[in-house]
């Protein structure tokens, strides 16, 4: 599954993200992967999340995000949810390449079973808009 949140600045999508990453980890069969393009976010969060700064790795487009991800999922099969803040400072604020990274999200979670969550700022949707792909 892949979950987006969408919505104009300062509505909220970085704060649900954060509680249901919270939410999750107090299962104990969940991994729980949250990645930022910062590490403003690390103190919100439990230590039993693994907390990924996506400027350490030099990620910088839509192509190397999907590249990062699939290879976590690669290398950790026991991953459940992996969370992503601020997507479009990420990858760049192009609304075609968000919606094939979507589409290519999408693939991945249907071949690995694990549920993806993206935040990411849209001026056309001021509102807070919460969305799946299955």
């Amino acid at each position: 599954m892949v979950e987006y949140v969408t919505g104009d600045k300062g509505c909220g999508k970085t704060n649900m993200l954060l509680q249901k990453a919270t939410d999750l980890s107090k299962d104990e069969n969940k991994t729980v992967i949250f990645i930022d393009y910062s590490n403003d976010l690390k103190c919100f969060l439990p230590r039993n999340i693994r907390y990924i700064n996506s400027n350490d790795y030099d990620i910088v487009g839509a192509i190397p995000l999907y590249g990062f991800l699939a290879g976590l999922c690669a290398s950790n099969f026991d991953i459940t949810d992996v969370f992503v803040d601020c997507t479009l400072k990420i990858i760049g604020n192009n609304k075609t390449s968000i919606d094939d990274f979507m589409n290519l999200m999408s693939e991945v979670s249907a071949a690995t079973g694990i549920d993806f969550h993206f935040a990411y700022f849209d001026e056309y949707s001021p509102d807070l808009t919460n969305e799946t792909i299955n």
